[in-house]
């Protein structure tokens, strides 16, 4: 039998019906139907033996026993698994069907997550993450086929990518033009308008590029671009940054004197993010005539960053600290802690941690490895 891609061999109802009942107990029943998700098994032919109640709703139009001995994608009708002779997993397309390549996976004794896209017959576009996972009964091989529809996740993802690029160059426009209006000679109420805006639209693409590299990292897609920097500069960079930050009125941001300078191989932007986070919850922590002190320093192998500040978090705070969503100013806040752990230890190979006493105040600390890439 001719096939593009997976094995055409087929096995007869009789078979079928004789695999069904391995899975035909109250309990698998009970168990499959109670799941929020598509739950198939699948004989090692890829056909259906046992299908929960979330797959038929999906299909529409036909009942358990009906899809029993089909192919997932004949069951669901996609357009490539009608124009194949031999059905579902045979079409030349098929080679790029997640679907179809989890389940070979599965049948070779591994587990196997894949996103697929199915075109159904009548225009239906179905957006799935499946997994696939081997199991035995006696001696035979059959697959747990599950299945979520992503596609309000694909959605979001375009249409986030979408915002962050259009209204990252917006912010860059602005930028730009009050650039280029602080040349020349004005007079000084001009001036100050100008360097409002000037700083105005820096902080909003700072802001714009913090909420972008967060959603890389929570994804997975963010890949740190590491180059040697001066931790120094770097630190001060960032206090530039708050200078006439709304935050900073009528409190004192000061890096330390006793602080030291460094290099360190690390991703300068995610670096950056961290800083300016540890800065920002620092001053929202102060009260107006308080003082912030920022430090870097070299010490065993490492370069430590410390933000310190006057307040004092109780326990509550301190047992939620780095929880997504988690804030004392409110709902729909507090990825900011949460944020800064992420990058530091999943991406910089390194630690946050922080200290408080209502002796000594609140230190956050960021630790970083010294490598140096030859």
């Amino acid at each position: 039998m001719l096939t593009h891609f997976a094995p055409a061999e087929r096995l007869g109802p009789y078979e079928i019906r004789e695999q069904s009942r391995l899975f035909g107990s109250f309990e698998m029943h009970e168990l499959s139907a109670s799941l929020p998700v598509v739950f198939l098994i699948l004989n090692r032919c890829r056909q259906i033996v046992c299908a929960n109640k979330r797959f038929v709703e999906l299909v529409g139009g036909m009942d358990a026993e009906a899809v029993l001995g089909r192919r997932p994608g004949e069951a669901l009708g996609c357009i490539n698994a009608m124009k194949a002779p031999f059905g579902c997993g045979t079409h030349e397309f098929c080679s790029t069907c997640g679907a179809v390549k989890s389940i070979l996976e599965s049948q070779e004794g591994h587990a196997a997550v894949k996103e697929c896209v199915i075109s159904c017959d009548g225009g239906r576009v179905l957006e799935l993450r499946v997994w696939a996972t081997p199991i035995r009964r006696g001696n035979e091989l059959f697959t747990i086929f599950s299945a979520v529809d992503i596609s309000d996740e694909n959605r979001r993802k375009i249409l986030e990518r979408t915002f962050f690029h259009d209204i990252s160059n917006t912010a860059a426009g602005i930028y730009g033009t009050a650039e280029l209006l602080t040349e020349g000679v004005h007079d000084k109420a001009f001036d100050r308008e100008v360097k409002t805006i000037l700083y105005a639209s820096e902080w909003l693409i700072d802001e714009i590029r913090s909420h972008r590299k967060l959603m890389e990292a929570e994804s997975g897609e963010l890949r740190p671009q590491k180059f040697l920097i001066s931790t120094l500069e770097t630190l001060n960079q960032c206090i530039r940054l708050y200078t006439r930050n709304k935050s900073t009125h009528s409190r004192i941001l000061l890096v330390a004197p006793e602080a030291r300078d460094a290099e360190v191989e690390t991703d300068p932007v995610l670096l950056r993010r961290i800083l300016i986070n540890m800065i920002k919850n620092a001053l929202e922590a102060t009260p107006e005539g308080g003082c912030v002190l920022a430090t870097s320093f070299p010490e065993g192998g490492a370069v430590h960053f410390s933000v310190s500040n006057p307040g004092f978090m109780n326990r509550e705070i301190q047992m939620g600290l780095f929880k997504r969503a988690f804030s004392t100013k409110g709902a729909g806040r507090g990825v900011g802690t949460y944020s800064m752990k992420l990058f530091a230890e999943r991406y910089l190979g390194g630690t946050v941690h922080f200290t408080t006493s209502h002796q000594d105040g609140t230190t956050f600390t960021l630790s970083l490895p010294i490598t140096h890439t030859e």
